[in-house]
């Protein structure tokens, strides 16, 4: 059996010309994560991959460091990667395709995190419907073959070492992983993606003789795991 722990990211600078680094309560998220699975793991052997994402990368190390695991390498694969926010809302809003307009629509709202939650949460669900595939860069079904082809590699890989394989990853590759084990539908996927924290971690079991493809035989252990998240600190985020 392979265990495959996928972890998303520590929240990354919302609101900053660029998105695509950790914030401080990420860095402390990712040691969060550490702690709770160097407890978990002892001195188990394990696989680490990422996506290819500054804000994978960082959270694998501050994660691993905090393991006493600082010296593994972590293995990049570009097939567990999130698709592009900015190209969804550009589909669905045109008229905020341009950055500096979204950032004034989104500026002129009461709460722009919430505004932009709700325009997002518009923007995904018209991707994801399958009317538009040819507008966007990555269609829904692209992107969901290439990240449960990244989530069979991983478990290949885990097959072959019988090592624990920590994934560090995105809520749209989790989400994707979900749907594919339990079957959902793309209103109750979406639902999976809302509630995903930051750091949060997913548990797959996959049995040896299932690790090629996603699908029958594998199974969803734990969902969103946030222990040493919640509390005082202020390290339980959604974005």
């Amino acid at each position: 059996m392979v265990a495959l722990y996928l972890i998303r990211h520590g929240q990354a600078s919302f609101g900053a010309d660029d998105y695509d680094r950790l914030s401080a309560p990420g860095i402390a998220q990712g040691r969060v994560v550490g702690q709770q699975l160097a407890a978990r793991l002892g001195a188990a052997d394990i696989i680490a991959l990422s996506g290819s994402l500054n804000r994978h990368r960082d959270t694998a190390a501050a994660c691993l460091e905090a393991m006493g695991r600082g010296g593994t390498a972590v293995a990049v694969d570009t097939n567990l990667n999130e698709y592009d926010p900015a190209d969804l809302v550009a589909r669905h809003r045109p008229d905020l395709a341009d950055a500096a307009a979204l950032r004034a629509e989104l500026s002129s709202a009461p709460d722009p995190r919430r505004a932009y939650q709700a325009l997002f949460a518009e923007a995904v669900t018209r991707w994801m419907a399958g009317d538009h595939d040819a507008d966007y860069t990555e269609s829904w079904p692209v992107f969901r073959d290439r990240v449960l082809a990244g989530l069979a590699r991983a478990a290949q890989a885990g097959g072959r070492t019988g090592a624990a394989v920590l994934v560090f990853t995105s809520g749209g590759p989790i989400m994707v992983a979900v749907q594919a084990v339990l079957g959902l539908d793309a209103a109750a996927a979406r639902q999976v993606h809302w509630g995903l924290v930051n750091g949060g971690v997913t548990k797959l079991l996959v049995p040896t003789r299932a690790v090629d493809r996603v699908g029958p035989g594998w199974s969803l252990s734990s969902l969103n795991e946030q222990a040493g998240l919640e509390g005082p600190d202020g390290l339980l985020t959604y974005r």
